[in-house]
C-alpha cells in the first residue's frame, strides 16, 4: 500500500515538473505515460539512523554553536545525488515522523523559550555521508549529552 502511495505521489510529482518545465507547457500523452511508466519503474531504500546521545558533537566558535553527527552513507551514490532524492526524516517512535528540518520550541530551565531545529546535509564520498545537526536559537548547548534521536534517510531514485 505505502509502495502504490509513494509511486502516485512520484508520478503526480513528476507530471507537475515536466509540465512547468516545458518550453511550450505542453505534454503529450506519449510524454504523460513515459513519466508515469518510469516512476512505477523507481526504486528506493530507506536507511534507519539511530543517534545515541554520547554520539553527538560539539561545534563552538564565537559566532555560533551546535552538536552534529556525522554518519556513513554509502547507499549515496552520484546517480542517486543528481537524479534522485534523498530526504531525511526525524523519528518520534514507531508511528510519527516528520520531515527534516524538524523545528520545535521549548521553554528553558530559566523561563526563556527557545527553538531547537533537527536537519540534515548530504555530501557525496567515498563513502557518502549524511551529518545530522541539533541546533538552538539562543545558540546554547546541552550540559550533557544531547537526548538519542531516530532518524530515517529515503533514497529514490
Amino acid at each position: 500500500m505505502k509502495k502504490k502511495l509513494l509511486l502516485s505521489v512520484s508520478a503526480l510529482l513528476l507530471l507537475f515538473l515536466g509540465y512547468s518545465c516545458s518550453d511550450d507547457d505542453y505534454l503529450s500523452e506519449r510524454d504523460i505515460q513515459q513519466m508515469i511508466d518510469n516512476s512505477l519503474n523507481g526504486q528506493w531504500q530507506i536507511v534507519p539512523v539511530e543517534i545515541a546521545g554520547r554520539d553527538w558533537e560539539v561545534f563552538e566558535n564565537e559566532f555560533e554553536s551546535y552538536h552534529w553527527v556525522t554518519v556513513e552513507l554509502p547507499e549515496l551514490t552520484d546517480y542517486i545525488f543528481d537524479e534522485g532524492l534523498v530526504h531525511a526524516y526525524y523519528k518520534f517512535d514507531n508511528n510519527a515522523k516528520t520531515g527534516l528540518p524538524y523545528v520545535k520550541t521549548t521553554v528553558g530551565n530559566d523561563g526563556i523559550p527557545y527553538t531547537e531545529t533537527y536537519s540534515c546535509d548530504f555530501v557525496l564520498g567515498n563513502p557518502s555521508t549524511a551529518t545530522f545537526h541539533l541546533e538552538a536559537s539562543d545558540a546554547g548547548l546541552y550540559d550533557g549529552n544531547p537526548p538519542a534521536a531516530s532518524f530515517q534517510i529515503i533514497l529514490i531514485w
